[in-house]
């Protein structure tokens, strides 16, 4: 079976130049865990997941390395809070991406998605045609093939 017969497609992508706080909101009115990001021509930059948001080194409000400040070690004051979410408001998708993005083309197997997933550990999977992002294949989609080809 081949990428893209299980691909999500279109794929959702943003420019480099996006506020951070759109993504996120474009993502959860999605109910998506990645975007693709763009240049003008619509060329692949990078990637945004969910961890992305959360991950360490990650100056995003309940970054791991923020999480303590405003949860757990010491209690925030209300200026670091305020002082922390300004910041996070500058930021764009060219900020928070990850700019090695592990790709497929459609016309791979599907083993080839799942041997990428298990041996970079990751979620998403942008699927590309002629050098452009045309789809998104997810471990949820892998899920979907399985529940069906059990249930034959």
């Amino acid at each position: 079976m081949l990428v893209k017969e299980i691909m999500t497609s279109p794929v959702i992508t943003v420019r480099t130049d996006t506020p951070a706080p759109e993504v996120a909101r474009l993502m959860q009115e999605r109910d998506i865990g990645a975007v693709v990001v763009v240049d003008e021509g619509g060329r692949l930059c990078g990637i945004i997941t969910e961890s992305d948001f959360t991950g360490i080194g990650r100056c995003v409000p309940f970054s791991l390395d923020l999480a303590p400040i405003v949860f757990g070690a010491r209690a925030a004051t209300l200026g670091e809070l305020e002082r922390i979410y300004a910041m996070a408001r500058k930021l764009r998708a060219k900020d928070v991406m990850s700019e090695k993005v592990e790709t497929l083309q459609e016309s791979d197997e599907v083993g080839s998605a799942v041997h990428r997933m298990l041996n970079h550990s990751l979620k998403h999977l942008p699927v590309m045609r002629d050098g452009t992002p045309v789809g998104m294949v997810a471990r949820h989609d892998l899920l979907k093939l399985l529940a069906k080809e059990l249930s034959r």
